[in-house]
């Protein structure tokens, strides 16, 4: 099935936004982590401009093969990415979780 631009752009987002909302959750819930939660969402930022750049400049490639690749590519960046900066939400979670004991 063929990748286009708007999807891949879609996904994406959804992948780094999923970062964002719980790092805001986070926040909400364990104040004291504000700092550590606001560079978890400035690194999701960063990595979608950074990935969605990448996708538009791989859109204009004229082999289709070539493109199609390109852009699954980006994708599993915006997943592997995104994985990384739940991992490490999740360290934030249980370190507050340990306290709480």
């Amino acid at each position: 099935m063929p990748l286009y631009i708007e999807n891949v752009r879609r996904a994406i987002h959804s992948m780094l936004n999923d970062v964002v909302e719980q790092s805001f959750a986070h926040v909400l819930a364990y104040p004291v982590d504000d700092e550590s939660a606001h560079r978890l969402i400035k690194k999701a930022n960063k990595s979608l401009k950074r990935i969605v750049l990448q996708a538009k400049q791989d859109n204009l490639i004229q082999d289709e093969n070539l493109k199609q690749a390109a852009l699954r590519n980006c994708v599993k960046q915006a997943q592997r990415t995104s994985l990384e900066l739940l991992s490490e939400l999740q360290v934030l979670r249980r370190n507050q979780l340990t306290l709480k004991r």
